[in-house]
């Protein structure tokens, strides 16, 4: 390891591309969905437009890029 590397102190945990079949659930909503739907709804609460399913829908589409949904990761303990 280079002197540069000790300096920084603990490396943050590695980010592992994961198999989007085998996690549980909830992990795969939390990592890919959630997060930009949590955005979503809050935009609509504070705009409240007369149509807000067709709100959230648009906002999703145009945001969805944005949010790296669709390369999600876990993290794993550095060692």
């Amino acid at each position: 390891m280079s002197e540069k590397e000790e300096s920084r102190g603990p490396s943050p945990p590695k980010k592992v591309q994961t198999d989007l079949r085998s996690i549980p659930t909830r992990q795969y909503l939390d990592q890919t969905v959630v997060p930009l739907l949590l955005s979503a709804l809050s935009e609509l609460v504070k705009e409240r437009p007369p149509d807000p399913i067709g709100f959230l829908a648009e906002y999703l589409l145009k945001n969805k890029e944005t949010n790296n949904v669709s390369s999600p990761t876990i993290s794993e303990p550095s060692q």
